[in-house]
């Protein structure tokens, strides 16, 4: 009989464990979800949720005098004299204007700011 009790006395504290342990668990949940909940609710004070904004009957055009300003530099398409390839050592010592003068000699399109290895790039792209 003695087996028995000790049997009973085992079963009985392992229930009580695990028992103990559900409610600890339940207790960390109800804890996390308190404390998601608020967090929810002070970004919700914080942001404005996202609208769609509602489409308009007729897009409006813009005035012509408020047009942007083009970068690039119109090329005449007169094209004189124009050598053969270009010698790579010749136009490495040449200053950034004369390398404009020969891309628009040669009809080739820039942009007004490009730097001196672009305007190089484009010589030895198209010699």
């Amino acid at each position: 009989m003695e087996l028995t009790y000790v049997t009973i006395v085992v079963l009985a504290s392992m229930m009580f464990a695990l028992s103990g342990m559900v409610g600890y668990v339940y207790w960390q949940q109800t804890r996390m979800l308190q404390h998601i909940q608020s967090l929810s609710a002070v970004l919700s004070t914080h942001f404005v949720p996202y609208t769609e904004p509602e489409p308009e009957a007729e897009p409006i055009p813009s005035p012509p005098e408020e047009e942007e300003e083009d970068d690039r530099v119109s090329v005449e398409e007169k094209v004189e004299n124009v050598e053969g390839p270009v010698d790579v050592d010749d136009i490495q010592g040449k200053t950034v204007v004369q390398l404009r003068e020969l891309l628009t000699q040669k009809g080739i399109p820039y942009g007004k700011r490009d730097s001196k290895t672009v305007l190089l790039q484009l010589l030895k792209a198209t010699s």
